[in-house]
């Protein structure tokens, strides 16, 4: 194994989760290198491309998602569930997110739109806070790092719902995990929910999260078991396309 990479890749691992820019001196403390072995790495990654500096503090780029696109590409993630993704859009009138996980955010790495005038913007390569939203509950719930990496720093409050104690935060995991199901009513932007289900591949391996997205307005008590069922019923779907074959207890895929 060749040491100087591993080294380079513990950098740019620490950029990566970090939710703002950081320092020489930071970076050594976290990665548990010399200070000079930091900066050198990080003048390399700066040539190219993949980490920026501004007034001595660095972080990731957008590379690292353009180069990890072209990974998700290969392995068709998008193009097998994309189909589903738009009948779900066109079933429930919303916009269809598809996210992966960024740690202690999730990355929209694909969007079927809705047809109102009204709906909640968002871009292809947006990151949105995991303890906030409903695509990255999903892995909190389910992914192996995703909730440490959460809990590792403070929960920032978005709206007045956001959870903020770690306590609350693991006990609505635990609901999630239960149920299959996330649910987010305000709690990152304060008019916008959503509500999103697991996307499994072979060998139970959490691959996504697919998710609408709609004004609180549109998510009342009365909609909300049905907007369940469509986003559960396309999530399994897009799981046996991906070449799941079973879930784990909560997530059970329907036939």
């Amino acid at each position: 194994m060749d040491k100087t990479i591993v080294k380079g890749m513990a950098v740019l691992e620490a950029l990566i989760a970090s939710p703002e820019p950081i320092g020489v001196s930071e970076l050594a403390r976290q990665v548990g290198l010399p200070k000079s072995n930091i900066h050198r790495t990080l003048q390399t990654f700066v040539e190219l491309g993949y980490v920026s500096a501004v007034d001595g503090r660095y972080a990731a780029t957008l590379k690292i998602w353009q180069q990890g696109a072209k990974v998700i590409e290969r392995l068709d993630l998008r193009r097998t569930i994309r189909p589903i993704m738009d009948r779900l859009a066109r079933a429930t009138l919303e916009t269809v997110h598809l996210a992966i996980s960024a740690g202690p955010e999730v990355i929209y790495i694909d969007k079927a739109e809705g047809v109102h005038s009204v709906r909640a913007f968002s871009e292809i390569g947006e990151r949105a806070p995991a303890h906030c939203s409903a695509t990255g509950k999903i892995f909190l719930a389910f992914h192996p790092t995703a909730l440490r990496e959460t809990l590792a720093q403070p929960l920032r409050a978005y709206t007045p719902r956001t959870v903020t104690k770690p306590a609350e935060l693991e006990a609505s995991t635990e609901e999630v995990r239960a149920a299959g199901i996330a649910i987010n009513r305000g709690e990152w932007e304060p008019a916008v929910g959503g509500v999103s289900a697991p996307v499994w591949g072979p060998d139970n391996q959490l691959l996504a999260a697919m998710g609408l997205t709609l004004p609180l307005s549109r998510f009342t008590d009365e909609n909300q078991a049905t907007l369940i069922t469509q986003v559960r019923a396309a999530a399994a779907e897009a799981s046996r396309a991906l070449g799941a074959s079973a879930t784990p207890a909560g997530t059970r895929l329907v036939a």
